[in-house]
């Protein structure tokens, strides 16, 4: 009896080679998106607006969106409005004449009849 070879099991050898193959090219896939619901596309149109340059309110705030991109949001549209955010923030607290009138807005003069 000859003593048995690897190359005796092609069958077993083409189907794992067959196999990596498959995985390869389906983690190439998933990694550049193309397998159906792993990543959204990237969004081609610029549909952020930025924020305001006057002081900024609660409704500029809650109305802000960010473009998708490849892995979540554009990063440069997110650090301009982190950015903006730290300057207002520093604004606010060197002026609390300017929170206070932010929280409770002064009333108007009673009238005299």
């Amino acid at each position: 009896m000859e003593p048995s070879t690897a190359w005796d099991h092609r069958p077993v050898i083409w189907l794992a080679l067959l196999v990596a193959v498959v995985l390869v090219v389906l983690t190439v896939a998933a990694v550049l998106g193309r397998v159906d619901g792993s990543l959204a596309d990237a969004t081609s149109t610029m549909s952020h607006v930025p924020l305001p340059d006057d002081p900024l309110t609660v409704a500029d705030i809650e109305g802000l969106r960010f473009d998708t991109a490849f892995r979540g949001y554009r990063m440069s549209e997110v650090d301009v409005v982190i950015d903006r955010l730290r300057r207002e923030i520093s604004d606010l607290s060197a002026s609390p004449d300017r929170v206070r009138q932010l929280v409770a807005p002064p009333l108007p003069e009673p009238t005299q009849d």
